[in-house]
């Protein structure tokens, strides 16, 4: 079993529903309630998770999105990046060019700043 004492999470700033994305992702459907409700309710379960796992004793690395551009799946960093022990970093390719607005220099630039190791970066964004 892998665990993890330390977790990154991108809070949201424009949550909702992505047209780019839906046609294949099961996982998304469109919603009735208006956009500044969703953004709402995504901001206060996500506010809400950061406080169940910092009480579980989990570090949790809180990066705020920006408002532009506008990212409605960038509370999911996961699809961009990864990091691994050895401190190696991988970008990878996001399908959907309106995803590829989710990635940040200053995100990694923050992790190296926090002390996290980065020995080499693999770079697979261009497939």
């Amino acid at each position: 079993m892998q665990t993890s004492s330390t977790i990154l999470m991108v809070r949201p700033a424009n949550f909702g529903f992505n047209p780019e994305t839906a046609e294949n992702n099961f996982y998304q459907k469109q919603d009735s309630r208006s956009q500044d409700e969703i953004r709402q309710l995504a901001r206060a379960e996500f506010d809400g998770f950061v406080a169940l796992l910092r009480d579980q004793g989990v570090n949790v690395l809180v990066i705020e999105d920006s408002d532009t551009p506008v990212k409605t799946d960038a509370v999911f960093p996961n699809n961009w990046f990864s990091t691994h022990p050895d401190g190696k970093l991988i970008l990878y390719p996001m399908f959907s060019p309106n995803r590829r607005l989710e990635r940040r220099k200053d995100i990694i630039e923050q992790l190296m700043h926090l002390g996290f190791q980065v020995n080499e970066i693999v770079d697979l964004s261009f497939f």
